[in-house]
This record gives C-alpha cells, structure tokens and sequence, in this order.
C-alpha cells in the first residue's frame, strides 16, 4: 500500500495526533476535524495570494508596458512595476490590498468545490492538498515580490511546500506546471532577472529532489511528458542566466547577445533532440496520464 498511494493526508493525521494534540483527541477525531482545519487554512492562504499579488511593489506595471520593454529587447525594470498611487495602512497591512484579501477569502469561502472539501468527515486527498497548493503558490509569487534582496528564499519554501503538495495528491502535476509556465511567461515579457532564475531554481531543485522520494511519485517528475515541460523551463533558466552572465561580463550589444543566445540554446536543442532520440526507444519517457 505504501507505494500505491499518497501519504501526506495519512502523515499529516498521525503528526497532529503525536505532536500536537497527543491524547486529548483521538486520531479518528482528528481525522474527522482535518478537512475543516485546512479548509480554513487554505481559505486564508487564498487571501495571502490576492494581498501579494496587489501590493503596490507588485501592481504597478501594465501588461502594454511590460509587452513593448519586451518587444524593445529590454527587461523591465523592478521600479517601473511599484504603483506610484498612495496607499494606506489598515492594523498593519497595506490598503487596498488588504480589501483584495478579504474579497478572496469570502468568495474562496463559498465555492462548492471547495466546500465539499472541507465538511468535517470528508476524510479525502484533497482535504488537505487544496492547503498545499494555496501554500505552494503563495510561497512562489512571494518569492517575487519586488524590492527585496533575498526573497527568493522563499523559492526553497515553495520547494518544500510543493513536495508536501507531492505527497498529498496527484494533482501535483498541475501546480508544477502552471509555476513552470508562470515562470516561462515572465521571460517571455522581459521580467527575467537575477531574483527570478535564483526562485526558481530553488523551488524546481528542491521540490523534484524531494518529490521523487515520495514512492508512488518516483523518478516521474523527470521522465513523465507531462511533467517534462516544467524540466524544460528549468533547463532553459540556466542557459538563459548564463547568456545573461557573458552579456554582462563582455559587455556586449543586442545584437551579439542575441547571437549568442542562438548558439547556446541551438547547440541544447541538438544536445537535447539526441539524447530524446537515444532514449526514447529503451521506453524512458511515460505516458500521458489523466492529470493533465
């Protein structure tokens, strides 16, 4: 059974029992209560993405803005994407995002979805994967945040929380794809930086490192198709940050660095088409399963 399955609800219940509330509750009490404590815990944490992503050090820029620095071969700069708008201050947190937060958590409050989730006796999965991917995101748009030195720590914290989003159900494949894609995206529209390559690289390095421990999950994250892209994301950041260190070192002009570019991603992908042909035959690469 233990490579069959996902342990972390299993873990999580026997954790609280032995660590937590000891023998002040039984374990098929706490079993009963989890889906309504993470419910809540997820619910919250929803509220922590919308006040992230509208704070002023993450609002300010506009998509036009960001697409034309791109399409002028430029990145865009961190100050450029600060709101210039005055913003108050509410116990602490900073208005209106604090609003955005509370309008998030009501309207996570009444999706069906994820009430059926978080009825008391729902005993399931997603009783506490739901948590674990609100967490993973979180963690992954606070390592974004702009005007600070060393968030991308939070990279390794995201790491940590997608390994137990591993753990917890299948539908991890959905959050390593969709922060894989996020992450394309920014390079995309010129938002590649040093802060950026550093996020995620620690979150991809730490979260497969520790998801392919997990039994049922095993070596997938690097041989299943649907599972690759984010591999490949993960590739390319590195070639990418080492084209941005010999442009930066030779200081050289759009048009060598672009050269150069051409040359380092041509030679992957010759590189890469070779070892796709040498394996593939031996059966490496799984199937597509139902998750994507």
């Amino acid at each position: 059974v233990g490579t069959t399955i996902y342990p972390g609800m299993q873990f999580t219940a026997v954790f609280l029992k032995n660590y937590v509330f000891g023998e002040s509750m039984t374990l098929n009490d706490i079993c009963c209560y989890i889906p309504a404590w993470f419910g809540v815990m997820a619910t919250i944490l929803v509220g922590c993405i919308a006040y992230e992503t509208s704070l002023s050090v993450n609002s300010g820029g506009t998509l036009i803005g960001v697409a034309v620095d791109a399409l002028k071969g430029k990145y865009t700069k961190s100050n450029n994407m600060t709101s210039k708008s005055v913003t108050k201050r509410f116990f602490g947190f900073e208005s209106p995002a604090v609003e955005c937060a509370v309008f998030a958590m009501g309207f996570m409050g009444v999706v069906p979805a994820h009430l059926m989730r978080s009825v008391g006796g729902g005993y399931d999965n997603e009783s506490v994967a739901v948590t674990a991917m609100s967490l993973t995101f979180y963690l992954w748009l606070r390592s974004l945040r702009n005007g600070e030195k060393y968030n991308y720590l939070f990279g390794i914290l995201a790491g940590l929380a997608y390994f137990y989003m591993a753990a917890a159900w299948g539908g991890y494949i959905f959050v390593l794809n969709m922060i894989g894609a996020h992450a394309a995206f920014l390079v995309l529209m010129g938002r590649f930086s040093t802060n950026v390559y550093l996020s995620y690289t620690l979150f991809y390095a730490v979260g497969t490192v520790l998801a392919i421990q997990i039994p049922v999950v095993g070596w997938s994250p690097l041989k299943s198709l649907e599972q690759l892209p984010a591999c490949a994301v993960f590739v390319g950041y590195q070639l990418l940050y080492y084209c941005e260190g010999m442009r930066k070192k030779n200081k050289w002009g759009r048009k060598e660095a672009w050269k150069f570019r051409i040359q380092v991603f041509g030679a992957a992908a010759v590189l890469g088409t070779m070892f796709i042909m040498a394996v593939t035959p031996k059966g490496y690469f799984g199937p597509i399963s139902s998750r994507v």
